[in-house]
């Protein structure tokens, strides 16, 4: 009569290492790949969204560079930069006034109270910052 095989022995269980040493390289190998695909194609978006940031900024200058070259645009600079103006022409000038000569009623009181010299100090300190006598 035959004896059994044992199945733990040596020869079975290298078999059984070196199978799942081979499967555990390749599921490594399969996790390593898709991360890196995953990587490169973020990556690859990011370029994408940035591509068409830069397409978006090119088209923007385009237009850009089409109005800066029209007739009308050069005869607006000139006219602004140089004072120039077609023969017959009408220009009107706006002139923004921010200086104020004639002092007012109020400046005139607090600046007639804090030159007298009859004052005293605090009654002035109390007159510039709060407006009281």
């Amino acid at each position: 009569m035959k004896r059994p095989e044992n199945i733990y022995n040596s020869k079975n269980i290298v078999t059984l290492v070196i199978i799942f040493s081979v499967i555990f390289w390749l599921l490594y190998s399969l996790a390593t790949f898709w991360h890196k695909s995953r990587k490169m194609n973020q990556e690859i978006e990011a370029i994408r969204v940035q591509n068409e940031q830069n397409m978006n900024t090119i088209e923007e200058k385009k237009q850009r560079l089409a109005y800066l070259q029209t007739p009308q645009r050069i005869e607006k600079e000139a006219k602004m930069q140089i004072g120039r103006k077609q023969p017959g022409e009408k220009v009107l000038v706006f002139i923004e006034e921010t200086l104020d000569i004639i002092p007012t009623e109020t400046e005139k009181r607090q600046k007639e109270h804090i030159e007298r010299t009859d004052v005293p100090i605090f009654d002035k300190w109390k007159w510039i910052f709060w407006g009281q006598r």
